[in-house]
């Protein structure tokens, strides 16, 4: 079952006097949040802040309610989610939640390798960590990730380098 609420980002230090915080921002760019009128305090969506302004280019964030130093500096350190029927996501785009847990096949048998169990982000890029008989480390780019699709699984190409010690 897809997640409604995903993580955003982490809220940190007050920047200026006006509530104004900076913003660690988890999606591919600060600009695919831009437009969304809300963040929360929670998975659930049951603690909303209302956004008053975003400043993708710096990347910063007011909250209606939190608009003086003080106010602000209490929401330091938290991460915040948004509502994923909130941005629109491209043609042919997934958010990397809704892989983790998928089945991972071979793309030119079709054999079970195993299941998407974590997806970590590096200076380089994404890669998926792949537990099955054999686990794999395997960087997200179009060598070895062919086709990852939530409702099908997720098919690659792999070589014995990208195994990892169990």
């Amino acid at each position: 079952m897809k997640k409604r609420f995903l993580e955003a980002g982490r809220l940190n230090s007050p920047r200026g006097i006006k509530g104004e915080l900076r913003f660690s921002c988890w999606c591919d760019s600060p600009y695919y949040i831009e437009g969304v009128e809300a963040l929360y305090l929670d998975d659930k969506g049951e603690k909303k802040l209302e956004i008053a302004l975003f400043r993708p280019q710096i990347p910063s964030i007011v909250f209606k309610g939190y608009e003086d130093r003080n106010s602000c500096a209490v929401l330091s350190g938290r991460t915040v989610w948004f509502d994923r029927t909130d941005p629109s996501l491209p043609q042919d785009a997934v958010y990397n939640d809704d892989l983790v847990g998928l089945p991972v096949f071979d793309y030119d048998t079709g054999a079970p390798v195993g299941t998407l169990v974590q997806i970590d982000e590096s200076i380089s890029g994404f890669f998926y960590r792949i537990k099955g008989e054999s686990d794999y480390t395997v960087p997200a780019v179009d060598r070895y990730i062919l086709r990852a699709d939530p409702d099908t699984g997720i098919f690659v190409r792999l070589d014995e380098g990208l195994k990892t010690e169990s």
